[in-house]
């Protein structure tokens, strides 16, 4: 259980680290464009995100643990959400509580320079999928002082860690504007990941 809290706050502040700057597609890496606004995430897991989302795959570690599992990175508009996959222990049952937990540790480096100043998780659950996230936006409009991409500053951030039945999912929502109603869309449907 230590190994999984340790693993779930370390992507909470890198999840997106694999995204290239300029958002595209490095075959360098193993990346593979997609098509959406469905997309399956491996183990059964799938999003559905609205009309306009590019999707770009890239692989995961090399150990059986990862098999069938694919990190996640789908662009629209100065919009990224990151989906990074990890593997779920059989054994391992969650609750809202432990999860809202986890992301809420990670996230509080986001709190100083955000509007919110605080970290206010929110849990959700359905169909046996368990989950909890956090948002933040910029103190100051027009600036973008979350460093959660490589090589990109946002105006504003979630972070999501979801249990599924069979994998778990560390997720970084990010903007280069304040929210409008795609990147509260695309929140929306991060929470429906099943």
């Amino acid at each position: 259980m230590k190994l999984l809290v340790s693993m779930v706050l370390a992507l909470t502040g890198v999840t997106a680290i694999a995204a290239e700057p300029a958002y595209t597609c490095n075959t360098d890496r193993g990346c593979k464009e997609e098509s959406g606004p469905e997309y399956a995430l491996g183990r059964g897991a799938k999003i559905t995100l609205p009309e306009g989302w590019r999707f770009y795959t890239y692989p995961t570690a090399p150990i059986p643990e990862m098999a069938g599992l694919r990190e996640i990175r789908a662009v629209r508009n100065g919009q990224v959400i990151a989906i990074t996959p990890m593997p779920k222990p059989e054994q391992l049952v969650a609750s809202e509580s432990q999860i809202c937990s986890w992301i809420s540790e990670g996230a509080k480096q986001y709190v100083a320079k955000s509007e919110e100043k605080a970290v206010t998780p929110v849990a959700f659950s359905q169909n046996g999928v368990v989950g909890c996230y956090v948002t933040f936006t910029s103190a100051n409009p027009g600036e973008k002082p979350f460093a959660v991409l490589a090589n990109r500053r946002h105006a504003s951030v979630a972070s999501f860690a979801i249990v599924h039945p069979k994998v778990i999912f560390s997720v970084s929502a990010v903007s280069e504007t304040a929210p409008d109603d795609d990147y509260r869309a695309a929140l929306e449907a991060i929470k429906h990941i099943q």
